[in-house]
């Protein structure tokens, strides 16, 4: 509003130095005011100009990296057009996650992000780059734009703006640490056989049925079967020695939703959920992940099936880096509510922080149902009592003692 009203009192005085000379004849006011309208017409004219053909991008050395791995970014102005430039202004929005160093950075009202500033000028079909090597101390999903150009003419009359709406993205996997450095034995830590993997059997592979026997999974009754022979039926199938393991990674850290959550105890259970998910692909085990939080911009609970495709950990490890602070719902009622889907055979690796009573009342259940269970239980409160026949690692104090020395980076 103010550039737009100094733009009209130049107008008024160029015209009225016009006016003036007219009326007393004085050639000098004329050939000012005409001079000056002259130089605003063309000033116009260039502001116009000014950013057409001005093209603006951002280049990154890769979009996906690890807590602390370096990566450079670049920003590109380019004028394509025989028109200089003799300002132009670049604003782009950065994540304040994310450091700069030497560069122009100034704070942002918009909460979780900074403005990092560019000033130059352009020759025409000149072309500048900015280049700076980054890194990211803690995992996220992290957005770089949108950006703002502003320029106008060489003599400061005018000037004019265009908003580029197009976005960059830098996506921070959570730490990977191996089992030993989180407190966990190298040993069996999934309760493994000795000698070799577990066998179970594979509900890929059908085999027939039989008479149903005490403590056979209720979901292996074949109630058709069942009603033909009236006596009850379980299907069978041939064994697989391939494990499957599915991470339940609980992410309530609060004993009630209105109280927020405990940072560093969710950054725990995510280094911890993702070290199991490395370990799990690196012994070529069908892998699978199931979580009561959601993925960024995805309002629903988190569900990879098992697999044992090589990308199987990057989806999972990019789940994980996302995930956002909230549960949908208690993990406890998500595994009730869930108990089915989960394949049969499967070893449940829990990561959690509190334990509450339904929650050991829903791995029993789990049990029961003919699952292995593995408990990881992280963060400052004490762990219950655990019936037997489930195995627990209690990473409290191990973990701690890591967050304290600053080895799993900030919270």
């Amino acid at each position: 509003m103010f550039t737009l009203l100094w733009d009209d009192i130049w107008l008024v005085l160029f015209v009225l130095l016009i006016a003036i000379g007219v009326f007393a004849s004085q050639g000098l006011l004329m050939g000012l005011g005409v001079m000056g309208l002259l130089v605003m017409g063309i000033s116009w004219i260039w502001n116009k100009l000014s950013l057409e053909d001005v093209h603006y991008e951002r280049k990154l050395s890769q979009s996906k990296v690890f807590i602390g791995e370096e990566i450079t970014i670049s920003f590109v102005a380019t004028n394509h057009k025989p028109v200089p430039l003799g300002r132009l202004r670049i604003e782009d929005e950065i994540p304040d996650q994310i450091l700069f160093p030497d560069a122009n950075v100034i704070t942002n009202t918009q909460a979780a992000s900074n403005t990092l500033r560019h000033s130059t000028s352009l020759a025409w079909y000149e072309r500048i780059k900015w280049s700076y090597t980054i890194t990211s101390g803690k995992r996220g999903f992290y957005r770089i734009g949108p950006a703002r150009l502003e320029s106008g003419d060489l003599f400061g009359f005018f000037r004019s703006q265009k908003h580029l709406h197009y976005y960059d993205h830098i996506l921070v996997y959570p730490k990977v640490v191996t089992l030993p450095e989180l407190g966990i034995p190298s040993t069996r830590p999934l309760g493994e056989t000795r000698g070799g993997i577990a066998i179970f059997q594979d509900p890929s592979r059908p085999q027939g049925v039989r008479e149903y026997q005490v403590g056979d999974p209720m979901k292996t009754v074949d109630w058709k079967v069942s009603a033909k022979m009236q006596h009850l039926q379980v299907r069978t199938f041939e064994p697989s020695s391939g494990l499957t393991v599915v991470l339940v990674v609980a992410i309530e850290t609060a004993e009630r939703s209105w109280e927020g959550y405990v940072s560093a105890d969710l950054e725990a259970i995510i280094v911890a959920s993702a070290s199991l998910a490395a370990y799990a692909s690196d012994q070529e085990y069908s892998l699978g992940l199931f979580s009561n939080g959601t993925p960024i911009l995805v309002d629903r609970p988190m569900n990879i099936p098992p697999a044992r495709s090589p990308e199987q950990l990057k989806i999972i490890l990019e789940a994980l880096a996302t995930i956002q602070p909230l549960p949908v719902r208690p993990m406890a009622l998500e595994l009730t509510r869930k108990i089915r889907q989960f394949p049969i055979g499967a070893t449940l690796v829990i990561v959690a922080a509190l334990i509450s009573d339904d929650m050991v009342e829903a791995m029993l259940n789990l049990k029961r149902q003919g699952y292995a269970i593995v408990l990881v239980h992280v963060g400052n409160r004490e762990c219950p009592e655990i019936p037997e026949g489930i195995l627990v690692h209690r990473l409290n104090d191990y973990l701690e003692s890591k967050e304290l020395a600053g080895e799993f980076g900030p919270a």
